[in-house]
């Protein structure tokens, strides 16, 4: 090739070549190489490799569709022009340090490693795109600036071995769309840009082993939005410690519109991907925008820990609306997860916990773990700040200590284990379109294999509804504070808790005397096996419902004696409702108390007959001084002893006339006071004298007292039997 030469160094590099050794142009005052004369080189072969390093090489060196037996070897050089190796193939392509406008390397295809680090800068296009690489790629510390456009494209590029790409510096699109990477992807310290687009488009990029996009040995930083919608990875996704942002107006801001729908960009879209091992984004990890992880499936453990998520932004706008009790149509999302699928635990536990800005999504979301949201800020004001309506959970869900402003919704939610919201606090809860408040945490329809932990300095403004909830064992609500104003001018939320069709094993309902519940506690039809109350719960402002509330057995903390306990259930039930009272008497009497049984049953017969006119008043007050409504029959015989001992004493000192002149009866003013006195038995005394004056107006007392008291009693006896 001596005779192609045009120059000494162009000749320097035929002998190089020619001998197989390398030659650095660096210190020679003419570096320059043609690439017409490179190209010839490698097109003749019969040497394994060129190596040339500090070169300035002008015009295209093409190679485009050639078959090459060589390992070319570029390091530190310039050139012209974007080299062209379409279709090419090659042993080896090194161009480590190297300064390009571009590569144009479509199906390209290298035999070993393709390596493109160490400074290798291109001012152009990267295009990569189907191309196959044997080895590994390698773009450590490359940079690649092309704003506004594609600073990579290798779109489905298939790689034997791995992709590493430590602190590679990009200005403009990395496209990965449908790579295929054999080994593992490393862009730990990467910084990339594309503000106005994807700076990370990597949708149904497969790899076998891990993508790590962290912070170790330098933070992944991105400008733009990163894509791995439906992407496959063999190993562990880690986002640890990176920076994702956008830094335009809109992007990455996503919102829920009232039909339930995603509107806008994520800066993280992960929607169905797909992870055998675990997905990281902890470890100071910043998403200044949403991130999506729809219909994902992670095969490990979903780790969230001293993350922050949403842009704090939005947070002022919702205050603003709870404020002023405007109802928020649309919901800026911090987290959106519907749908994703973890096989391990999901864990958000840290120094620093969780921050999210926005509503955190997790519904239809099915983790066979745990879900430890322990210690988590969640600010979003106004709206279902979590919102995870038919999450299941095969563990433990953890909300303790938990601060959210907004609300927690778990509608029909499954969880296998418990939920631990002891020590959170809830405030500043959803609104209605009409401006009042919802509840604080909404877990209606939801089933909890073990208790429900609502305890420990757990606070909720909006109140707490666990309509229709299963509960396996204990539910727990000791030392809570439940409802109250939610802001100036608001109004105090109608129902503190409402428990209506709850069923649990113990039912925990001892609240601070000084710190009732702020609104109705409903009780309607809830089953327990046993219930702890207090004089807190029965101080509700809004009352207490109880009708065809079912336990089968009550104690309160400190204890109290069952006049106590009837007093709690006046001052809930200004309205005479029964089935308090029979639930109450039954549970005394099942448990062998049947003097405890008799007093409420008494309160109940008294309270019945209070609301009837005054006809039905009097007879009950009758019924309740002479027989206890039935459940204490001694009354009657006491009450006919006394009128028998009046009528005694009363015919002992005015002896009546004989009826019969002829007969020869014997004054005995004991026997005729019982003769008057029981109206069934009959001595004969009251037929055989003549009662005169005010004795006969005793007589007709007596008589009358007897026959009220036998009804009385016979209607007692009745009831008696009957309840037997």
């Amino acid at each position: 090739m001596f005779d192609q030469a045009r120059s000494e160094t162009e000749r320097a590099v035929c002998t190089a070549v020619g001998s197989g050794i390398r030659l650095d142009l660096a210190g020679r005052p003419d570096r320059t190489v043609r690439a017409e004369l490179l190209a010839a080189l490698l097109i003749a072969g019969g040497q394994p490799a060129v190596r040339l390093d500090h070169a300035v090489v002008t015009g295209t060196l093409d190679l485009e569709g050639r078959v090459l037996d060589t390992v070319l070897t570029l390091r530190r050089c310039t050139f012209e022009q974007p080299p062209r190796l379409m279709r090419a193939r090659l042993i080896g392509l090194s161009l480590r340090g190297s300064r390009l406008p571009g590569l144009r390397a479509r199906n390209l295809r290298v035999d070993s490693d393709l390596v493109l680090e160490a400074g290798f800068t291109s001012t152009g296009p990267v295009d990569l795109t189907d191309a196959t690489v044997a080895g590994t790629v390698r773009l450590a510390g490359a940079v690649l600036r092309r704003p506004g456009g594609a600073a990579l494209l290798a779109a489905r590029l298939r790689v034997a071995g791995s992709v590493s790409a430590t602190a590679l510096r990009a200005e403009g699109e990395v496209r990965l769309r449908g790579a295929d990477i054999g080994g593992s992807v490393q862009l730990t310290g990467a910084r990339l840009v594309h503000p106005t687009g994807h700076a990370l488009e990597a949708a149904g990029l497969v790899v076998a082993g891990s993508l790590r996009c962290d912070a170790h040995g330098g933070r992944f930083d991105v400008a733009g939005r990163v894509v791995l919608a439906g992407a496959r990875i063999g190993g562990d996704v880690v986002f640890s410690g990176a920076r994702l942002h956008d830094p335009t107006d809109e992007g990455g801001q996503v919102s829920v519109v009232p039909h339930g729908s995603v509107e806008g960009e994520f800066v993280l879209d992960a929607a169905r991907l797909k992870a055998d091992g675990d997905l990281k984004l902890d470890e100071g990890f910043v998403a200044a925008g949403a991130v999506g992880l729809r219909s994902a499936r992670i095969g490990g453990h979903l780790l969230l820990a001293d993350a922050t998520i949403g842009r704090p932004e939005v947070v002022p706008a919702l205050s603003a609306s709870f404020a002023a009790g405007r109802p928020v149509d649309r919901v800026p999302v911090a987290l959106v997860a519907d749908g994703v699928e973890v096989g391990g635990d999901v864990e958000a536990r840290g120094r620093a916990g969780l921050h999210a800005y926005g509503q955190v999504r997790l519904a239809d979301a099915i983790v066979h773990g745990s879900v430890s949201l322990s210690t988590v800020r969640v600010h979003g004001p106004a709206v279902d700040a979590l919102f995870a309506d038919r999450l299941r959970v095969g563990g433990t869900l953890f909300l303790r200590r938990v601060r959210i402003s907004g609300s927690v919704r778990l509608q029909n939610a499954h969880i296998g284990s418990s939920l631990d919201c002891s020590g959170a606090r809830l405030r500043k809860p959803r609104l209605r379109p009409n401006g009042s408040v919802k509840p604080s945490l909404d877990a209606r329809a939801a089933t909890i294999g073990k208790d429900l932990l609502c305890g420990g300095g757990f606070r909720a403004a909006g109140g707490v509804r666990v309509r229709s909830v299963e509960v396996g064992k204990l539910a727990t609500f000791a030392g809570a504070r439940l409802g109250g104003r939610t802001g100036p001018g608001h109004p105090v939320p109608a129902v503190a808790l409402s428990a209506y069709g709850l069923t649990a094993a113990e039912l925990v309902l001892t609240f601070p005397s000084g710190r009732p519940p702020r609104g109705r506690v409903v009780l309607t039809r809830a089953r327990v096996v046993s219930i702890v109350d207090g004089s807190g719960l029965y101080a509700s402002t809004g009352g207490v419902d109880l009708e065809d509330f079912g336990y089968t057995a009550i104690a309160a903390a400190p204890e109290v004696d069952v006049r106590t306990r009837l007093g709690w259930l006046r001052a809930v039930q200004p309205d005479f409702a029964p089935g308090a009272y029979e639930q109450l008497a039954g549970t005394y009497r099942a448990g062998g108390d049947e003097e405890r049984a008799r007093q409420v049953q008494i309160e109940r017969q008294r309270r019945r007959f209070a609301e009837l006119p005054w006809p039905g008043r009097m007879w009950g007050r009758l019924q309740e001084w002479t027989v206890g409504y039935g459940y204490r029959p001694w009354l009657a015989i006491v009450w006919l002893a006394v009128f028998w001992l009046l009528g005694t004493i009363w015919f002992t000192f005015h002896e009546a006339q004989r009826l019969d002149p002829g007969t020869q009866p014997v004054w005995n003013p004991a026997l005729l006071a019982t003769d008057l006195v029981l109206p069934i038995v009959d001595l004969g005394q009251d037929k055989q004298w003549q009662l005169t004056g005010a004795s006969q107006w005793i007589s007709a007392v007596l008589i009358a007292a007897g026959w009220v008291l036998a009804t009385t009693a016979a209607a007692g006896a009745t009831r008696v039997l009957r309840r037997g």
